[in-house]
């Protein structure tokens, strides 16, 4: 059996995307999913807030599910309200009588009851040609299409962005137990570098061949940084994103300091917009900056807004996630702006940023950090820098733009779609997965 390009319906069950869930994770959901919308025409989403009714019975509509968002309401009501302590009680007892895990909740229970119930009639409807797609964090996102398969096989895909944490001696965290059921179900899996992909396929026993990369997708933006761009006042060199304790070091403060006592500092602004944030980080910040401008609590497009007009901007990478790619790099990467890596040698972020035309300092080696910030300065005054950065990255602009995403995404649904007939016994031939999907 033959099935045409593009010819699917591809659901997507993801709890968490923006803006209803305001993450990392979030946004990176919210952005594969806007892009691949613009060049599909029949998609569904199942997340925190949103579910699917089905027209004419070829017709995907997206609805906002009411229930949805009372229960994500309650659930995150203060303990001290009369509702989130009721809803705390109705907890603690359901998880007692269900003798689930720790890492469940009630909240989890019926959001994974409702979208299963959805995923399950979708199946059974006369969508043809329907592949459904699960993205992870949080793992719980996969539950509903597992659930479903169990009562009806159907053709599912994970997206997998991060590794799962394990802090047990042995044996498998709650995560871990629930990724492996796709194992034996999933006809494949998509990671945003070949190095987690490689690390995932090892560790779970993942074929590798049904490993597929495709990088954190980003909107196409109106304004792209100009080598002719004119510097008034200071260059803005700013840092987006969650204050990561692991990634913001002792070291990296200390080549922060020494930074500060050169001659650079005073053609320098910084600039933080942060959003997870403690006392600490901001305490960090100021003691080791002290004029650095600190934002919180900022909308997406305030942000964009603002990281479009910078001159620099920083990517901080911690040591456990040198396998990542990063969103705010790509976010970064697709604004065309110079970028300066806080990072480790051969890191993926390492790796891109250099490809890209970037900039990478090393956390692990005295000095690195300072003397390249001394030299971002000294390159982005300089004309021909500026044009020759802007040349150098097209190629890997051009390999996270809109257009490639979408591509990688539909022919990965194609060949899911056409691995699944073959293994029903619909199709003769075994489909021949897609050797091009492993950049970064």
């Amino acid at each position: 059996m033959y099935v045409t390009k593009n010819n699917q319906s591809i659901i997507v069950c993801s709890h968490d995307v923006y803006p209803h869930i305001r993450s990392s994770e979030g946004i990176v959901n919210r952005n594969w999913f806007d892009v691949l919308s613009e060049k599909h025409n029949n998609l569904g989403l199942l997340s925190s807030d949103k579910s699917i009714k089905i027209i004419d019975n070829n017709r995907l509509i997206i609805l906002d599910n009411n229930v949805l968002k009372a229960l994500y309401y309650w659930s995150k009501l203060p303990k001290n309200t009369f509702l989130g302590f009721l809803y705390r009680i109705f907890n603690r007892i359901s998880v007692k009588l269900f003798a689930l895990s720790k890492e469940s909740s009630l909240y989890q229970i019926l959001w994974v009851k409702i979208q299963t119930d959805y995923v399950f009639r979708i199946s059974n409807s006369n969508l043809e040609n329907t592949v459904f797609w699960s993205r992870i964090l949080p793992t719980f996102s996969i539950l509903p299409v597992i659930n479903a398969w169990n009562r009806k096989r159907i053709p599912f895909i994970i997206n997998i962005n991060d590794p799962f944490q394990n802090n047990l001696k042995n044996g498998y965290s709650y995560d871990e137990k629930v990724f492996l059921e796709t194992v034996d179900k999933a006809q494949c899996w998509t990671f945003p570098s070949k190095r987690l992909a490689i690390f995932m396929a090892k560790k779970y026993n993942l074929e590798v061949n049904r490993c597929f990369v495709i990088p954190h997708a980003m909107r196409n933006q109106y304004k792209i940084y100009d080598s002719e761009k004119v510097v008034k006042g200071k260059l803005k060199f700013v840092y987006s994103g969650t204050f990561y304790k692991s990634a913001f070091t002792d070291s990296f403060g200390i080549e922060l300091v020494k930074f500060s006592l050169s001659e650079e500092i005073n053609r320098v602004e910084f600039i933080f917009i942060l959003s997870q944030y403690d006392n600490f980080s901001l305490n960090w910040i100021k003691k080791k900056i002290p004029n650095a401008i600190i934002h919180t609590k900022l909308d997406r497009d305030t942000v964009l807004k603002i990281t479009a007009d910078a001159d620099c901007m920083l990517v901080i990478d911690s040591i456990i996630h040198q396998d990542l790619l990063k969103g705010k790099l790509i976010e970064a990467i697709s604004q065309g702006l110079p970028i300066l890596a806080i990072t480790y040698p051969n890191s993926v972020m390492d790796n891109v940023v250099k490809e890209y035309g970037g900039i990478s300092s090393y956390q692990n080696i005295e000095n690195d950090i300072s003397d390249k910030f001394i030299n971002v300065v000294t390159n982005l005054e300089s004309g021909i820098w500026r044009s020759d950065f802007c040349e150098k990255r097209r190629e890997v602009m051009t390999k996270i733009s809109e257009e490639n995403i979408a591509k990688a995404t539909i022919e990965i649904t194609q060949y899911a779609l056409e691995r699944f007939l073959w293994e029903e016994g619909k199709s003769q031939r075994e489909p021949i997965a897609p050797i091009t999907y492993n950049w970064p």
